[in-house]
């Protein structure tokens, strides 16, 4: 078969008619490539011309050089830029098409920071149907194959609660999905997008996870007279990032550069694994006005001056006291103090990049998320000497070779222990229910909004859905970390208020190490 011919096969394959000379344009562009790789290319500029604003099935030229221009820049990019910051303003909004079945990308426009009521209502909504969806793909609630007696019996069928509101009698073995809320004090309903009911809790069997107001939970009992009567209660199961990531394609969902999801580039995943010595050194509780905490920092530099991490991540809060006014003022020259000591690493200024996450008392505007990062008039000094200090959003995302990683500086497993409904009874395995918890909601802030308040418009920028493969949860409690569903969550812990211990992690074997400065080592 001529390679022309092979074009516009490959292009029929996917509904696309392909203009004689734009084949033999594309046909051009592959010749000096090896011929093995041929298919592969013209996939992937299939796939740009399909994200064209494109009215028609014919492809003309024009389209096909578009779209090889767009593959190539996206193949440049990720291999230049092998760590990325992605602005969580431009995170892409994942939405459910009907239609298709499957989860697509909103239409990119402009967001109001606060929104209107139509997006407080969305928030809810967009978070159930991600976890619906997301429920209903799996095989204990897929809906088993016609005449299969054996797969029929081991199926669960999801309920709706208008459907128990519209059953004047008894109803047992219901199984329902839906949002754990109190719409009357002291009385606990199940929520969905059909309505509510009552939620009878006193004889469940919880399994394992911290099951917290305003999270999804699987209810498993029965129904009757407008009560459900729960029997157990579980979380919903979540779902490996490569069987979603089978269902959406070959698209950029993480946000960054390019509209390539970045799994998928050769070039990445060579060089990922090539780096073995890659490492982040990720520290929370930066206490900058204490002459100890500076001392160990000039320790830990000293330390890494000869092997540079791809980057040291500094979680807020960086004072240790909050002094109102004063606050700005005092962390501008704690900074740029820090600027000077880095200063005096050239290796480390060269090779790593410094990434700073404000902390909840942190000088910004309030403690609505997500929170843009440390003002200008505090970071401009340290900028002036350290070009590689980059100050972000939080939560914050980067993109390292092939890995996506969310970092988020909060409290969150504090919050979420306090306002479980049931506390677990192995209270030693918290990080395991936390990391349990946060997955199965697909979701940074499974608590209500007065707990933990989210800009009505922008709450999908807190979302985890692919599941990332690294969350950094900079909490003041202990440190952990741990792995659920391959997926590595992690605590620094507090830098300050501990022995000075922090983590480090390594891309290429997707290992955390815990480590620690002592005295001996000034």
């Amino acid at each position: 078969m001529s390679a022309k011919n092979n074009v516009v096969n490959l292009f029929k394959l996917h509904g696309l008619a392909v203009r004689s000379d734009g084949a033999k344009y594309l046909c051009d562009l592959l010749n000096p490539l090896p011929k093995h790789e041929h298919d592969k290319w013209i996939e992937k500029v299939i796939e740009a011309v399909q994200k064209l604003p494109i009215s028609s099935t014919l492809i003309s030229k024009e389209d096909i050089h578009k779209a090889a221009q767009e593959v190539g820049t996206s193949e440049n990019d990720d291999i230049e830029n092998l760590l990325q910051i992605v602005d969580i303003y431009k995170v892409p909004k994942l939405i459910y098409n009907t239609e298709r079945k499957k989860f697509v990308l909103a239409p990119a426009r402009a967001r109001d920071l606060h929104g209107d009521p139509s997006d407080k209502a969305g928030i809810f909504r967009d978070r159930y149907s991600i976890v619906y969806q997301r429920t209903c793909n799996h095989d204990l609630f897929r809906q088993p194959v016609v005449g299969n007696t054996d797969e029929d019996s081991k199926k669960f069928g999801l309920v709706k609660v208008e459907y128990l509101l519209g059953s004047s009698s008894r109803l047992e073995g219901v199984v329902a999905l839906g949002l754990l809320t109190q719409l009357i004090e002291g009385q606990h309903h199940l929520e969905d997008d059909t309505g509510a009911v009552h939620l009878d809790l006193t004889n469940a069997k919880f399994h394992p996870g911290l099951f917290t107001h305003n999270c999804f939970i699987l209810v498993e009992g029965w129904y009757e007279d407008g009560m459900l009567h729960a029997s157990a209660i579980g979380l919903p199961p979540p779902e490996a990032s490569s069987s979603t990531r089978a269902l959406m394609g070959n698209i950029n969902y993480f946000g960054g550069q390019g509209s390539v999801c970045s799994k998928n580039v050769i070039k990445l995943q060579q060089a990922e694994q090539e780096n073995k010595d890659a490492m982040f050194v990720i520290l929370s509780d930066v206490w900058l006005d204490k002459i100890k905490v500076t001392e160990k920092l000039r320790t830990l530099f000293t330390g890494y001056a000869q092997f540079p991490p791809v980057a040291f991540i500094f979680c807020g809060n960086f004072l240790s006291v909050c002094h109102g006014a004063e606050q700005a003022p005092e962390l501008r020259q704690a900074l740029t103090s820090l600027g000077t000591l880095i200063a005096g690493f050239p290796e480390l200024m060269a090779h790593s990049k410094f990434i700073f996450v404000p902390g909840p008392s942190d000088p910004g505007p309030g403690s609505i998320f997500p929170r843009p990062p440390l003002p200008k008039y505090v970071t401009e000094e340290i900028k002036k000497t350290v070009p590689s200090a980059i100050f972000v959003c939080n939560p914050c995302r980067l993109l390292y070779c092939t890995q996506e990683i969310v970092i988020f500086r909060e409290n969150i497993v504090a919050k979420m222990c306090r306002n479980c409904v049931y506390f677990p009874t192995n209270s030693e395995d918290i990080p395991a229910h936390f990391a349990k918890t946060l997955l199965s909601q697909s979701h940074l802030a499974a608590l209500p909004l007065h707990v933990l308040p989210v800009y009505w418009g922008l709450d999908h920028c807190l979302s985890l859905y692919p599941t990332p493969d690294v969350i950094i949860t900079a909490d003041k409690g202990d440190a952990f970390a741990t792995t659920y569903n391959h997926c590595v969550i992690m605590n620094p812990g507090s830098f300050s208020k501990t022995d000075f211990s922090f983590k480090v992690y390594f891309p290429a074997t997707r290992q955390v190490e815990d480590s620690q400065i002592g005295d001996e080592d000034i």
